[in-house]
């Protein structure tokens, strides 16, 4: 290798034609690069011939790239999701200009297996839907003078294959193109765009320290001419002013329609700029080749200067320093949007995450976007990037081939971005069984063994492709992954862990991690995932696990951070999930959607964004955590009747980073408060019927920081005929003590025995429904999610009048004949031989309305009579007329 002359004295007034050696200003580069998204032709489902250059194609749908054909069905009432082929077509006319380069078509993302055809001849296919590919159209398309239109054909397709990963996902597998697709034009000379559709380039710091930094730089030349050459590649290092701070040479020869390898390393820099979550200082690195005194390519990469390590017993390390991870997951799908997402939209997510103060993102379950990358790089996130190995293998040979593509292909896409850490493998691997369903626990030792070798292989290959980074899998609580071995493979060991949430209480989580680490001491422990799910409607004054409040949700995420900062020696902790995504197959209070999200799946804060937000974000901030409950309902049990609308005390907490919140209620003090170890402040607040208005304010240095919501409480007697407060409306949530809100604003009451002058059930048990069972056929689903198993009856002691009565039921999993019963409203049957299963199905919502004549104080009395099994109600409704 050899070195060219720099000027150091006039680096930073960029004196590049003074110094001897110095790439020219005035030569321009060869490459050009363009997308390619609009005017293309979209037609659904397989069809012959179509990727003919006369193919008749105007009644195709015109579309934009990205796109995706699943991006509403997966949320509609009809199981499951269209996965099978769609057709591509884009007339592409080509400027003259290009006549003589070498041409590429480069696809961000195409989901999942991709066959391009070119003027109807067959460019290549792509295997794996997260990462990009390349094809080489040179000698397919036509410059004849006439508008030198091309027909670009592509046949994509989702479906299920057993060989190409995912195999089995908690996630919408969304078909299309739906990342960006640029056209790559190159002379003849040009950095390799063959390498697993990489960079052509690879860019590390073998050395680095706060005093010196040591910059290597590889890559391929391609030669498509005929004839030898004896090419230059000079790589430069510019600081993020673009001032060159180091340069070198190196010679490459290069035969006639061949590729040569190339490295060099570059002359140290001194006292080098950090890159850090905190300082995300980018330097550029700058490569041209050469041929004689013509630039024939020029590329470039990003450049970070850090260092970093993982101890078992002290945790993460940067530059040096201890270095707390805290973070988050991200699923790339959008409401409205499924995965076709532009840039701006991947970016404004890595901005939301940042905002809130994380550090650190696992890009779960699958390679991202390149804007997320870059994003990364620029905001100073650290990554954990994976391949979409999930749930279970196929043991076959072209299982593990397509697997070891995704792999080299995402390592080698995303090697230069410095805020990559970790390559990730595998996740839950041992969570399914070979029918495609959840499991306990494995029982096929056999397959138990295939998993540990195909881990161990991969872990290999992620090795030997970048040795500068750490490999990582995530595991779910389970034996297996120990019993097998397979936790002892990587070199950070992800656990995603969820007490609290899925079974046990919140402290089981610090017991877990205890006991991994007390077993495993020698290995650095990741928390990879943990997380409650939310739905905006619901809240509760109790709230209790799966209840799918906001409170409970708060209530977790407080718990867990305190347990984590507890323990010093984690190598990380990630929430699953930032934002709220597609789960096609699953059930809960919204059906096909997880609900674990800092974020609506639109992307609006929910009130545990903001918890982060204080204990993460040093900004000074506070925020009134009620955003999510802005609708309540509450009474006041100790005001006598006859005595008008009282108030109805409840907490309100406030999250906040400064040393001191006051809350004000209609203008009205209700004192100061110092926020605790995981910064919120809670008031007992007397909301009145109607609006209240609360302020939080808190100073810093002399400034004033304050928030506002309104909340409207609809104030409820104790007394049902109190007529000091007229009676209207009442909703009860049945089999939970949640409070629901609807579209109307109505708050469907929490669930209670029966008490006299008031409401509740008499007999059975609360139950709630199978997670992965999702409720149709209503609007308002955590109505039904819950319900009362075996009960005996429902009374509202309301006042005199007529009512109109709503009886809502959904059948959790008896089949037509198993449960059978009349329902009988104050001693008449309004509802015979009741068999939800027969008349609706199993989780599909009924309603039923009947109207009521209340007379001498008896209130409403629902009897529910058992003919066969046991009686159910999820929720009732009374209005009065």
């Amino acid at each position: 290798m050899m070195t060219l002359p720099f000027c150091w004295k006039h680096a930073r007034q960029l004196a590049w034609v003074a110094c001897i050696g110095l790439v020219p200003a005035s030569l321009a580069a060869q490459r050009t690069r363009e997308t390619i998204n609009s005017g293309w032709l979209y037609h659904e489902g397989g069809v012959n011939f179509a990727e003919s250059v006369n193919f008749p194609d105007d009644a195709w749908t015109p579309v934009s790239l990205p796109h995706t054909w699943n991006a509403g069905d997966p949320f509609d009432d009809v199981p499951s999701y269209r996965r099978g082929i769609g057709w591509y077509r884009k007339h592409l006319k080509l400027n003259d200009g290009l006549k003589g380069k070498r041409l590429f078509l480069t696809f961000e993302g195409a989901n999942q297996v991709a066959d391009v055809y070119v003027n109807g001849a067959f460019a290549g296919e792509h295997r794996g839907g997260y990462t990009a590919f390349t094809v080489d159209i040179t000698k397919l398309v036509r410059f004849d003078g006439k508008g030198n239109e091309n027909v670009i054909a592509v046949q994509v397709n989702n479906a299920h294959d057993p060989f190409i990963p995912p195999l089995s996902v908690g996630y919408a597998l969304y078909g299309g193109i739906y990342r960006d697709v640029w056209l790559i034009a190159t002379d003849s000379v040009h950095v390799s765009l063959a390498d697993h559709s990489g960079p052509g380039v690879y860019v590390s710091t073998p050395g680095v320290t706060s005093e010196r930094g040591t910059v290597a730089v590889r890559g391929t030349i391609a030669n498509d001419g005929s004839s030898a050459r004896q090419l230059r590649v000079v790589s430069t290092v510019l600081d993020a002013t673009g001032a060159a701070v180091a340069q070198g040479t190196t010679s490459v020869p290069v035969s006639g329609g061949s590729e040569s390898e190339w490295s060099q390393t570059l002359p140290v820099i001194r006292a080098p700029h950090l890159w850090s979550p905190d300082d995300p200082y980018l330097y550029t690195v700058r490569i041209d080749v050469f041929d004689g005194d013509v630039r024939r390519d020029q590329v470039t990469s990003p450049l970070g200067f850090r260092w970093y390590h993982f101890d078992p017993r002290q945790g993460f390390f940067l530059n040096g320093a201890k270095y707390t991870i805290h973070g988050t997951n991200r699923h790339q799908d959008y409401a409205g949007l499924g995965s076709a997402l532009s840039n701006d939209l991947h970016v404004r997510d890595m901005e939301l995450i940042k905002q809130m103060g994380a550090n650190f993102v696992r890009l779960a379950h699958y390679p991202q976007d390149p804007a997320v990358l870059e994003a990364a790089d620029r905001l100073g996130l650290l990554i954990w990037e994976e391949i979409p190995v999930v749930n279970y293998i196929t043991p076959k040979p072209q299982f593990t081939e397509n697997a070891e593509n995704m792999l080299q292909e995402m390592i080698r896409q995303h090697y230069n971005h410095p805020s990559v850490i970790m390559w990730g493998t595998m996740n839950e691997v041992f969570l399914w069984g070979p029918g495609g369903a959840r499991i306990r626990a494995q029982d096929d030792t056999a397959y138990m063994r295939q998993v540990r070798d195909y881990a161990a292989h991969m872990d290999s290959l992620a090795r030997r492709e970048d040795p500068t980074r750490v490999t990582t899998m995530a595991t779910h609580m389970s034996g297996d992954y120990e019993k097998s071995g397979v936790a002892y493979i990587s070199q950070v060991l992800g656990l995603n862990i969820y007490d609290g949430w899925y079974s046990g209480t919140f402290d089981g989580f610090g017991t877990q991690l205890d006991k991994h680490h007390a077993r495993m001491p020698d290995r650095v422990i990741f928390v990879s995932e943990y997380g409650a799910e939310d739905d905006y409607r619901v809240n509760s004054l109790e709230p209790e696990r799966f209840d799918f409040s906001g409170t409970w949700m708060r209530r977790y995420h407080e718990s867990y951070l305190r347990q984590m900062r507890s323990r010093p020696w984690l190598g990380g902790t990630a929430i699953w999930n930032e934002f709220d995504f597609s789960q096609p197959e699953t059930g809960g209070s919204i059906p096909y959607m997880n609900q674990k999200g800092m974020l609506t799946w639109d992307r609006k804060p929910k009130d545990v964004y903001f918890l982060y937000k204080a204990n993460w974000n040093p900004a000074p901030m506070v925020y009134i955590a009620s955003r999510g409950w802005t609708h309540r309902s509450g009474t006041d049990s100790t005001r006598k009747p006859g005595s008008g609308p009282g108030a109805s005390t409840q907490p309100v907490d406030v999250y906040s980073n400064l040393g001191s919140v006051e809350l004000f209620l209609n203008g009205r003090s209700l004192g100061s408060r110092k926020p605790d170890d995981v910064k919120r402040a809670t008031w007992e607040v007397p909301f009145t019927d109607g609006e209240n208005v609360l302020t939080a304010r808190g100073t810093r240095n002399g400034r004033t920081y304050d928030d506002r919501l309104v909340i409207h409480l609809t104030y409820r007697p104790s007394r049902l005929a109190d007529a000091s407060v007229p009676f209207h409306e009442l909703g009860v949530n049945v089999g939970s003590r949640a409070q629901v809100a609807d579209a109307a604003d109505l708050v469907w009451e929490g669930d209670q025995p029966y008490r006299a002058g008031g409401f509740g059930y008499t007999g059975g048990s609360a139950r709630m429904f199978n997670k992965d069972l999702a409720i149709t056929g209503h609007a308002l689903t955590p109505l039904f999610f819950t319900y009362r198993d075996g009960i005996e009856s429902y009374r509202l002691d309301v006042p005199d009048g007529t009512y109109d009565l709503e009886l809502l039921f959904a059948e959790p999993g008896a089949q037509p004949g198993e449960r059978v019963f009349d329902v009988v409203v104050n001693g008449q049957t309004m509802l015979s031989a009741l068999d939800l299963a027969a008349q609706h199905g199993v989780a599909r919502a009924a309603t039923y309305t009947m109207r009521v004549a209340v007379t001498n104080g008896q209130g409403i009395v629902v009897t529910f009579r058992p003919l066969k099994g046991e009686p159910i109600l999820n929720a009732i409704h009374v209005v009065k007329r």
